[in-house]
């Protein structure tokens, strides 16, 4: 069973690892086509594509950084009070959120699997590409968050409490 374990760990780990490589070149991407569009706009000049395309590719990065987000733990988390709570109580909310963002994931899953359907109907008006690419990328990411919302739901107590003290607080 644990090379089970590994496998899925395994599998998940080069998605997330192309999900950093691609936001990353998504980024740059985006920067380059908003020069562009600026110094063609300048001249007069300004591609149809280049606003379309940019705003493609920043839907693209911000649904693909959620997974990441929760795997490195920089979801919004009122600390404030969250510290106040026992440890062991700390412990069960922080386990309750994991099952909340668990359900999140499903809920992108299949919302996002819908939305591609309904969108595969209509183009986009400059590049002429299905409006559903604007969107595919919802039901991978959401799978991507359920895998990593489960991994850290399944933290034991007792690794819980082994964080580092700036970790724990942001296992919330």
């Amino acid at each position: 069973m644990k090379w089970l374990v590994n496998l899925i760990r395994g599998i998940f780990g080069i998605i997330e690892k192309v999900f950093e490589i691609f936001s990353m070149g998504m980024l740059i991407a985006m920067t380059l086509i908003i020069c562009y569009q600026v110094i063609m706009r300048g001249i007069g000049r300004s591609p149809s594509w280049s606003e379309e395309v940019a705003i493609v590719l920043m839907i693209w990065f911000g649904i693909l950084s959620i997974p990441i987000g929760v795997k490195l733990h920089l979801h919004i988390g009122i600390e404030y009070f969250f510290k106040k709570f026992p440890v062991r109580v700390q412990w069960i909310v922080s386990r309750l959120i994991y099952l909340l963002i668990t359900a999140f994931g499903v809920v992108m899953i299949t919302s996002g699997f819908e939305l591609v359907e309904r969108m595969s109907r209509s183009t986009l008006p400059a590049t002429k590409l299905p409006s559903a690419v604007k969107y595919a990328v919802i039901p991978l990411a959401g799978l991507t968050l359920i895998y990593n919302a489960l991994e850290l739901f399944f933290v034991s107590y007792q690794r819980f409490l082994q964080q580092p003290e700036e970790d724990a607080g942001q296992m919330n």
